[in-house]
Formats: structure tokens, sequence, C-alpha cells
């Protein structure tokens, strides 16, 4: 695509009712998650799988409750979604995120596979479209070894797991959960955010 093809998409899409309708939402935590379902209905078109992962799978989990600076999207097709990404009026920048100055949005677009089990991603509506999100034993188990193993900000990622299992209570999958423990080394950590969670 030529830089004057490029500059007409966006055009495009910016006058379009899908655009005016991300413009009008003042909402951030609305608007984010507005976008991610626009944009992996469009994705889906071109046969590209997205699932919404890291922060602001809680996020939505956690109806806005930790907010986060980027949107973590895993995607079949990098290519492709960089493409539509450009058609949205996104620009890369030099860290590789995709950032959205009008809306506010940063994104991360992951090539990488699914680390869970893929069969437990949920899946929700939003308006027309089908979002794919991570499990929540899968974002559970992932906040805690950031919490014992990675310690960017382990007081955060502990209330994030704690928050996830208090949600989730009566649906989580304790066996698969215990399982994911066993795999990354943090029984001592889970059991802890399990303590935490009974007493909310």
């Amino acid at each position: 695509m030529t830089n004057s093809e490029s500059d007409k998409a966006r055009t495009r899409f910016r006058t379009s009712q899908e655009y005016r309708e991300l413009e009008k939402e003042k909402d951030l935590f609305r608007r984010r998650i507005l976008f991610i379902a626009i944009f992996s209905k469009r994705l889906g078109r071109d046969g590209v799988d997205v699932i919404l992962v890291g922060g602001e799978a809680i996020d939505l989990y956690t109806s806005g409750t930790f907010a986060t600076s980027d949107i973590d999207l895993l995607v079949s097709d990098k290519t492709t979604a960089g493409r539509l990404l450009n058609k949205f009026a996104f620009r890369k920048e030099a860290n590789g995120l995709w950032f959205n100055r009008q809306l506010n949005i940063v994104i991360q677009v992951i090539s990488e596979s699914y680390s869970g089990d893929k069969t437990r991603v949920r899946k929700f509506r939003i308006r027309e479209s089908e979002l794919a999100v991570a499990a929540p034993e899968d974002l559970i188990a992932n906040r805690l070894y950031s919490a014992k193993f990675w310690k960017s900000n382990p007081q955060r990622d502990l209330e994030q797991a704690v928050a996830l299992l208090k949600i989730f209570d009566n649906s989580i999958d304790d066996a698969y959960l215990n399982e994911l423990a066993g795999k990354n080394k943090i029984g001592d950590y889970l059991a802890d955010a399990r303590k935490q969670a009974s007493k909310i």
C-alpha cells in the first residue's frame, strides 16, 4: 500500500460510523473495549484470530478496576493486524507499540501463540462483535508468576490475582489452576492469594 493509499484508508475510517462512536465515548475503559471489539471483528473477516491478554484482560474482568497503559493482543497474523491498525489511524512508535493519540489508545501486537489452554479462553459479546479473552486461570497464574519472579510490581500483581479469584470464585477450575501453579512453582503464592480472596 502506498502512502497515498494509506492516508486515504485512514481518512475513510476516521469518517466511519465506528470511529465516530469511539470518539464520542468519553469513558476511556469503554472506548478501549469497544475499539478492541471492532478491531477483532475486522481482523476476523480476514481470518485472523485475536485474544485479549495481559492487563487489559484483567481490567475487562474487573470492570475497569485495574487500568493499564496499553492493550496486549495476541494475533495469528501480525502483518495484517499492523495494516489494519494503520487504517485505524494508529502510528507505530519506535518501541514497537501502536498509538492513536486522538483516541488515547496504545496497542501491543503479539504474534506468539496462546501460552495457556486455548479451549478455556472466554468469549464476550460487545455490540455486534465477539471478543476472545484469556482464561481467568491463565491470568491468575501469570500474575502470580510475575509477583514471585519478575517483581516489577508484586503487590499490584497479587491484588489482580486475588480480585480474579474472588470474581470467579464459583467458576474457577481449581484443578487446572493447581496444575499451572505446580508447573510454574507458584503454589505458595497461589495459597496466599486464595487465603486473601476468602477474606474479601
